[in-house]
């Protein structure tokens, strides 16, 4: 590679001056992307539940923690108030607010139903509306929705209602591709596969397609497996994509 060439590189992936808000960012694949983004100079905000919140210590310089009630109206719209008033404004949402639900159909209730619907997927319709103003403001800005390889394919027995949400956040991308292209706005959704986090409840023992990890490359991915294709879209790299869902899940949808 001439050196040229690869001068061009580094500014591709750079995000300085960026400002960069992530839901369920003190864990997982949230806590994940949003380091990643500060580590290619982004001002990053990690939102999450006040405990997760506590939890995090030696944040690197560039990110800052605030609490919010996911499922609260009122507390998404403050937490976005709150960021803009601390940064001047948001370049960049990756919604990963999750909450993993493994139940039969036909033992959930529509109170459980009804809080998987809550936090996967309609705090991502509350976060990004109150969002687009600002990157419509500053000329443009980047989505990134979390969703599940389960969204385009059942993998899981007992993942009905979670499946759905995040299925419902897959199409509600699209839409917000569609709507604000012209905003210089792209959305785009990564379906992870088997990425195995502290957000999955212990002693869980699925089954199904998606349980077996002789079905993914490798066997079950990690959260690094995802942080690098949420740095490329939000990145000036990824400036031409848009509308797409993405698996990252080890070629279990090949399989």
């Amino acid at each position: 590679m001439n050196a040229d060439f690869a001068g061009q590189i580094a500014p591709m992936f750079d995000l300085s001056g960026k400002v960069a808000l992530v839901t369920g960012g003190a864990v997982g694949m949230g806590k994940g992307a949003g380091l990643a983004m500060a580590a290619a100079g982004a001002n990053v905000v990690l939102a999450d539940e006040a405990d997760r919140v506590a939890a995090l210590a030696d944040l690197p310089a560039g990110v800052s923690a605030k609490a919010c009630d996911i499922t609260s109206e009122a507390s998404l719209q403050e937490l976005v108030v709150s960021v803009i008033a601390a940064h001047g404004g948001i370049d960049i949402l990756i919604n990963g607010a999750v909450v993993n639900h493994n139940k039969p159909i036909l033992e959930t209730s529509a109170e459980e139903w009804d809080r998987v619907q809550a936090i996967n997927l309609r705090s991502a319709f509350v976060v990004t509306r109150e969002v687009v103003p600002s990157m419509q403001q500053r000329g443009g800005g980047r989505i990134i929705n979390i969703t599940t390889m389960g969204s385009v394919h059942p993998v899981l027995n007992g993942n009905g209602a979670y499946s759905a949400s995040r299925a419902g956040l897959n199409q509600f991308t699209r839409n917000c591709a569609l709507d604000f292209a012209g905003d210089g706005i792209t959305a785009n959704a990564i379906l992870p596969g088997a990425i195995i986090t502290e957000t999955i409840p212990s002693g869980l023992r699925p089954t199904g397609p998606g349980a077996d990890p002789a079905r993914h490359l490798g066997g079950y991915g990690k959260v690094d497996d995802v942080t690098g294709l949420a740095l490329l879209l939000a990145a000036p790299a990824g400036r031409y994509i848009t509308g797409q869902l993405i698996a990252v899940d080890g070629g279990f949808l090949v399989s």
